[in-house]
């Protein structure tokens, strides 16, 4: 009977020796891993926001966008961003505004206004309309507004100017804080050719009716909220309820300092 008890004992043990053995590496293996975390590189630092944009750097931004022509829907919108509208002066936003200001562009969101599309009726009617041009003139509580319009006709060489004049107001806007808004009356439209006009007077008027942003070929009706302006540059936004180009962005531009243009 010795015999069978000593083979289950060696058996038992046996059978124990690799758990032991296990045990032993365990604490190891731990040990290994919590030195390989140790030297384990930190994580990425997460980078920094970026400093909110300036009022100088947003015109800066818009000027690079005009004279590219790229981008410039974004670059006013970062302008009308960081700008805080504070025009409660009267006196001053009519310094301000007094003279004549050259269309930079009209930032609009409608299909008909896509340069694509402008481009093909501008070639389907033969009228490009190279400039439009503003001016304002204040005198007491009217403002005396001219658009000029200078087109050109490729195939048959006439060009001119079409000119549509009315007499506004400037009053306290009723849609933002702290600026103004101009409201404008009926219009009348004059054309001026550059010599001997061959081509139909009707058909001029109309071609530019459809090129040029509607607000300003018939501005009757017509609202725009001061955005922003400085001695060079001035965005207004077509305010809500006007009677035509409601959300449009006008961004014009002078060379002349305040007061001095005509």
């Amino acid at each position: 009977m010795a015999r069978p008890l000593l083979c289950l004992l060696l058996q038992g043990a046996a059978a124990l020796a690799p758990l032991q053995g296990a045990a032993r590496v365990a604490p190891l293996q731990g040990a290994t891993l919590g030195q390989d975390a140790a030297l384990a590189p930190p994580p990425p630092a997460v980078p920094a926001a970026p400093a909110p944009i300036t009022v100088p750097e947003a015109r800066q931004q818009l000027w690079a966008a005009l004279d590219s022509e790229r981008d410039v829907a974004a670059a006013v919108d970062r302008l009308l961003g960081v700008h805080q509208c504070n025009y409660e002066t009267r006196a001053f936003v009519e310094f301000s505004l007094a003279g004549a200001w050259r269309l930079r562009e009209c930032v609009s969101t409608k299909p008909s206004r896509e340069p694509t599309k402008l481009a093909a009726l501008s070639l389907e009617r033969d009228l490009v309309v190279d400039e439009v041009t503003q001016h304002l003139a204040f005198d007491g509580d009217v403002v005396n507004v001219r658009h000029e319009f200078a087109w050109r006709r490729p195939r048959n060489g006439d060009a001119g100017i079409l000119k549509a004049t009315c007499q506004g107001s400037l009053v306290e806007s009723s849609t933002r804080l702290r600026t103004w808004t101009l409201e404008c009356g009926a219009v009348k439209h004059s054309l001026h050719p550059d010599g001997k006009l061959t081509s139909d007077a009707a058909d001029v008027v109309d071609a530019v009716a459809r090129l040029a942003p509607l607000e300003l070929f018939d501005p009757s009706g017509t609202r725009t909220d001061l955005e922003y302006v400085d001695p060079e540059l001035r965005l207004v936004g077509v305010a809500p309820g006007s009677a035509r180009g409601a959300n449009h962005v006008h961004v014009w531009s002078r060379d002349e300092p305040w007061g001095l243009a005509s």
